[in-house]
């Protein structure tokens, strides 16, 4: 669950929260002035994300070394795969 959480609610309540998004899986939004901020996630979702990223980047280089000299059905194919592996990337 994403929920937005005000910065002075997170420094009062950080432990609690902390339990929460480790134990939970829960994550939060933190704001300050009505403006998100920072996000609050546990280490093993932060991780996915940073091997979503990864795998995304894999994904579109393998793209623009396609795109050199290519036909169009081999094009479509591409970008058919760069856009599933950036659905795959969600928060």
């Amino acid at each position: 669950m994403k929920e937005s959480i005000t910065a002075m609610y997170a420094r009062k309540n950080f432990g609690r929260l902390l339990d929460k998004t480790a134990l939970l899986g829960e994550s939060y939004v933190i704001e300050r002035a009505g403006r998100p901020m920072a996000a609050l996630v546990s280490v093993d979702r932060f991780n996915e994300i940073l091997d979503a990223g990864s795998e995304v980047e894999a994904t579109l280089e393998n793209l623009i070394k396609r795109i050199k000299g290519s036909k169009s059905k081999k094009l479509e194919k591409a970008i058919f795969e760069a856009r599933e592996a950036v659905s795959k990337v969600q928060l």
